[in-house]
């Protein structure tokens, strides 16, 4: 087993999917920016928080089974003058 296929399973028995998914990119991202360990440790945490927040999110609007989204710059404020 390689080092990369080691960290690849050690990331999926963490659960750190998202990272996992994006570690190659997250380490050229990195490299090219230069960043010390801990710095990248931080961005690597920040992307994972990030996809699992979203997740969060898509299945909340999932169960909620609202018809559709929409968004307060689609609302015509103008229609509703109290507002």
């Amino acid at each position: 087993m390689t080092d990369h296929d080691h960290l690849i399973a050690m990331l999926n028995r963490l659960k750190l999917t998202a990272l996992r998914d994006q570690l190659d990119s997250l380490i050229d991202e990195a490299g090219r920016r230069e960043l010390t360990i801990r710095e990248s440790l931080a961005l690597f945490c920040e992307r994972e928080i990030a996809r699992r927040d979203q997740r969060r999110i898509d299945m909340g609007f999932g169960l909620a089974r609202f018809p559709f989204v929409r968004e307060l710059a689609g609302f015509d404020f103008a229609a509703q003058p109290s507002l």
